[in-house]
């Protein structure tokens, strides 16, 4: 009983820090948003997103280095879904600063612990998820951009911490969440060669929270 109290008050304080942060992080929503989108980039939307996400996190990771890092990709990575839904674009203004940031959280948790090995493997998974993603750029002729490159490369990094099968759960995930987002109607967009693109940086970002949950 003192465990799942425990476990609830670390989960109710996980979401509260979502509602301010999200919050906060709602003025680059609105600031990146070319558009005019007063839902897009209201502050109560990116508080409840990252509430949400915050909670959940806080509830399945528990007490630890690793939510410090999943958590504050996970404050960038609602304003990145929220651009790349409106607009299919991914901001390197806010995607780098994410990678960088969970680059050095790991690099942190692996000298503290003295354990250079998770850190490897996700260096690894980052440049593997960025040079195929890479490659199906250049083979889509522009259907996969430089930010979902990019995404996909934090997406490694993250689930890369874990082990391999996380990182190839994250990508599938990301795939599967794609072909349903084609089917929901205003995602869909034609480019310069008429080919149908849909929104990925939100599937790759949404595939990683759901193998971090499934993994604890």
């Amino acid at each position: 009983m003192v465990v799942m109290t425990s476990s609830w008050w670390w989960t109710a304080g996980s979401a509260a820090a979502g509602l301010v942060l999200g919050a906060a992080a709602s003025a680059l929503t609105r600031r990146f948003l070319r558009g005019e989108r007063a839902l897009a980039g209201s502050w109560w939307l990116g508080a409840v997103l990252t509430a949400a996400v915050l909670g959940l996190l806080g509830w399945r990771v528990g007490v630890g280095g690793e939510l410090a890092v999943y958590g504050f990709v996970a404050v960038l990575a609602v304003p990145l879904a929220v651009i790349d839904w409106c607009e299919h674009r991914l901001p390197r203004a806010l995607i780098w600063p994410q990678l960088a940031g969970a680059l050095v959280g790991f690099a942190v948790l692996c000298w503290a612990r003295h354990d250079p090995a998770p850190g490897i493997r996700a260096l690894a998974a980052l440049a593997a998820a960025g040079v195929l993603f890479l490659v199906l750029a250049v083979a889509s002729g522009g259907g996969v951009g430089a930010g979902d490159v990019s995404a996909a490369g934090v997406v490694g990094l993250v689930t890369g911490w874990s082990g391999w099968p996380q990182v190839a759960g994250a990508l599938l995930a990301a795939s599967m969440l794609a072909l349903a987002v084609v089917a929901v109607p205003g995602t869909r967009r034609r480019d310069d060669n008429g080919a149908t693109v849909v929104p990925f940086g939100p599937c790759l970002l949404a595939g990683a929270l759901l193998v971090v949950l499934v993994g604890g």
